[in-house]
């Protein structure tokens, strides 16, 4: 639980944190609201479309390997961002390789994951890991708000995109398990 809490954090944290970015990266390249907000909109399409695929996934490769792919693919699209220049870039980056790896390591995923690991009390495990959606936002946001103003939104999109390969993968790999049964 404790894992994909911390899976659910960073990876919702950093998807919800595109709001502090959405205007000084609007500013700069003179973009519309409305022409900004089509990545999110497509993210939102991506999100949906690749949640089937990666039920099969799971199913498939187990819940460690997809959350490792979703963590990679979150991370380095999510540094990859900071070298945004154009607004067909910024769509293709954030709105589907990110989505992506926030379907394959984001909350569905984390729930499916552990109804694996839970008969009695699963309720109170979908629980905890649902609250890191809220945690992430509450903890993410701010501090890329505060990367922002402190160096650049590149800066900023890089130190994300570290924190969620530097924290999620290591945790990950070294403590997640597929099945009870690996840990005896």
């Amino acid at each position: 639980v404790a894992v994909c809490f911390l899976i659910v954090v960073t990876s919702a944290g950093a998807r919800s944190s595109f709001g502090a970015f959405f205007n000084p990266m609007r500013e700069e390249f003179g973009w519309s609201f409305g022409l900004t907000s089509l990545a999110i909109s497509i993210g939102m399409l991506v999100g949906g479309f690749f949640g089937p695929l990666v039920g099969y996934l799971l199913d498939k490769l187990g819940g460690r390997t997809v959350f490792l792919w979703g963590i990679v693919l979150m991370g380095a699209s999510t540094i990859l961002l900071s070298l945004t220049n154009h607004i067909l870039f910024l769509i293709f980056m954030f709105g589907v390789v990110t989505s992506m790896g926030t379907a394959a390591a984001g909350t569905s995923a984390a729930i499916a994951f552990l109804a694996r690991w839970f008969r009695r009390r699963r309720t109170i495990a979908f629980g905890l890991v649902t609250a890191g959606l809220s945690v992430g936002g509450l903890v993410m946001v701010p501090f890329a708000a505060y990367l922002i103003q402190a160096t650049d939104w590149r800066t900023a999109w890089v130190v994300l995109g570290a924190i969620i390969l530097g924290l999620g993968f290591p945790v990950t790999f070294l403590l997640l398990r597929n099945d009870p049964k690996e840990m005896g």
